[in-house]
């Protein structure tokens, strides 16, 4: 029997020929150019044939997912598991890499990483390393949304100078530093503790202050003064920062790429403040006074999202979200928060902070500053060997 050119490609459909060309047309058009209609007729057959593989779009996203997925490399094992985190990420990175809109596509189905080899390659890592299982899962799934979402990062922006607005930079390296308000009787820009086992050192140079705090045990504190207005840049990499502002008043923050474990305190705004956290920023807390007008857009990749009551395990379109009436009102925060972020929250009534010890600095070499993956990993050491 005879059978039509038409009838013959239909014939000839496979779930894995329709994935390639899927990949292929995205390659070609972008996430936006896929249609069932438009990947129909790149195989020259009718939309309806497609349904007999795939039962729409979403189910193609996650065939999409898993074929990305399945060509990731598998390094060979070595002794050490931070090496071999390293590599498995550097060999997913190369896979994302090699297709368009692959971190589109893999965040649109974050179930997908959860069921690939090298979700269970990483925890299994994570494992040896000496965390629990369920600890291994969490983190594994953070190392794979960070090399996903990794985008090249714009220049960190230039606070400007000019009029009393003093500026403060806790500078890259820096560990356990605790900024807070001074008393009002202040005449000096900055105050450090008489214990100097505690203090953070710190440059003033005119307006502008660098703190940086390589090595001590507990925080390292400096008082601000509190009749100056403050802009505040937390650079990276940095770890365990904290932001006790609530007595001052903010005039801007920048939380840079490769900073981890940040918490801030914020007072009421005085007109529009601006925060921005960049990309690879890992482990968030921002704490506002009840009632504080907040304006917050969030970009595709961020993990572990939570602002006030809303909260997603991945954002994968940009989501614009708002405390009540505060577009209108004049005295407000506007957040921006780049894809990438891993662990963000956003509450009110901060709790009293508590004094902790942070984790030994291992010395980052002369002109290379750690990725914000690798200060996770950071973390990892200091959590298995506190144990």
């Amino acid at each position: 029997m005879q059978v039509s050119p038409e009838e013959e490609r239909q014939r000839g459909l496979t779930r894995e020929r329709l994935v390639d060309s899927a990949l292929e047309l995205i390659n070609e058009e972008g996430l936006e150019g896929l249609s069932m209609r438009a990947l129909a007729d790149r195989l020259e057959v009718k939309a309806s044939s497609l349904y007999w593989h795939v039962r729409d779009r979403g189910e193609l996203l996650e065939l999409l997912a898993e074929s990305i997925l399945e060509r990731v490399g598998r390094p060979r094992r070595s002794g050490a598991w931070r090496q071999s985190v390293l590599a498995i990420g550097a060999a997913l990175g190369t896979s994302v890499n090699a297709q368009k809109d692959a971190d589109r596509i893999l965040l649109e189905v974050p179930e997908a990483l959860e069921r690939s080899d090298t979700f269970a390659d990483l925890k299994s890592q994570l494992q040896a390393a000496g965390l629990q299982a369920a600890e291994a899962g969490d983190v594994a799934l953070m190392v794979m949304t960070s090399v996903i979402s990794r985008r090249t990062h714009e220049e960190s922006p230039v606070f400007p100078s000019g009029g009393d607005v003093a500026s403060i930079a806790i500078d890259s390296g820096s560990r356990g530093v605790m900024l807070r308000a001074g008393t009002v009787d202040m005449q000096s820009m900055i105050r450090v503790p008489h214990d100097q086992a505690a203090a953070a050192p710190a440059v003033v140079r005119g307006e502008q202050v660098v703190v940086r705090r390589l090595r001590g045990v507990g925080r390292g504190e400096i008082e601000l003064n509190p009749r100056r207005p403050w802009r505040f840049k937390v650079q990276a990499p940095t770890w365990n920062t904290v932001l006790d502002i609530g007595g001052l008043d903010v005039r801007g923050i920048h939380v840079d790429s490769g900073a981890a474990n940040v918490q801030c305190f914020l007072p009421e705004p005085r007109g529009v403040v601006p925060i921005h956290i960049s990309s690879g920023v890992v482990n968030v807390s921002i704490q506002r006074p009840r009632g504080t007008a907040v304006v917050v857009n969030v970009h595709p990749g961020t993990l572990k999202l939570k602002l006030d009551d809303f909260s997603t395990k991945v954002v994968v379109t940009d989501i614009h979200w708002q405390s009540e009436g505060a577009e209108n009102a004049r005295d407000r925060y506007e957040l921006e928060i780049s894809g990438g972020v891993v662990d963000f929250q956003l509450g009110t009534n901060a709790p009293k902070i508590e004094r902790v010890e942070p984790p030994p600095a291992e010395p980052q070499p002369k002109g290379k500053p750690a990725s914000a993956l690798e200060i996770l990993l950071d973390g990892v050491e200091a959590r298995t060997k506190s144990r």
